[in-house]
């Protein structure tokens, strides 16, 4: 009995607010445990990504992590839209900056420049004074496409990586510009607008070169004359080298 009271004596254990247990014995020999850290995960990153392997969406990014960003993209492709179904074309030139956060969190905020135009006709009203009968005003209804919008451009492009083969972003982009002729009628400078766009991505092939992107997105442009708002799917096959 004398024996064990005299161990316990000398067992003094210490428990310190960092999570360690520290037991010492008579022997002066200590145990250490600690709380296991989260390693953080290891990816396959590359420094571009191109997707040029269908006519109608082209596009051009350095992405190397924690590097200077710089994008060029062009796409014509059908959409949905407050004033219809139609047919939008984009060119877009962008540059930024790469943050690379945990091994798997890309964020990029970037400025640039682009021009965007909306294909469809809409109908407008055109009037004119009739000298004949009694300078009445006649209208006359008419349609024609509304004219390109250049713009400037800024936003921050997100993108997660879940594992190697699933990633999903969320981009957002603020537009102000102007119409860049009056033919017809136009918009009514200035014009603003917004981008948001969800890009869902699956990356595949010997060390994940290459992916597959669906991008739903929502583009809203505002002028004092027209405000329309379009809606649709951009997708992309890339190659990350």
């Amino acid at each position: 009995m004398k024996k064990a009271l005299l161990s316990l004596t000398l067992l003094p254990i210490f428990i310190h607010a960092d999570g360690e247990f520290i037991a010492e014995t008579k022997t002066s020999k200590k145990v250490v445990i600690t709380e296991k850290q989260t390693e953080t995960p290891s990816f396959i990153e590359y420094h571009n990504r191109m997707a040029v392997f269908g006519s109608l969406h082209q596009v051009y990014e350095r992405i190397e992590t924690d590097a200077f960003y710089a994008g060029v993209e062009t796409w014509l492709i059908p959409v949905g839209g407050s004033k219809g179904a139609s047919a939008l074309c984009e060119a877009e030139l962008r540059m930024g900056y790469n943050y690379f956060y945990n091994g798997r969190d890309h964020v990029t905020p970037f400025a640039g420049v682009g021009i965007v135009k909306d294909l469809r006709e809409h109908r407008y009203q055109s009037w004119w004074e009739d000298s004949w009968n009694w300078g009445r005003h006649r209208v006359k209804k008419r349609h024609a496409q509304l004219p390109a919008v250049a713009y400037g451009v800024i936003g921050a492009l997100y993108d997660h990586e879940f594992n190697t083969v699933v990633n999903l972003g969320v981009n957002l982009k603020g537009m102000i510009g102007g119409g860049v002729n009056k033919k017809h009628f136009n918009w009514g400078n200035p014009v603003y607008g917004f981008d948001v766009s969800v890009p869902l991505t699956f990356r595949f092939g010997h060390r994940r070169h290459w992916d597959f992107r669906i991008e739903p997105f929502d583009i809203y442009l505002n002028g004092k004359n027209v405000h329309v708002n379009f809606f649709g799917l951009r997708n992309t096959i890339g190659y990350r080298f």
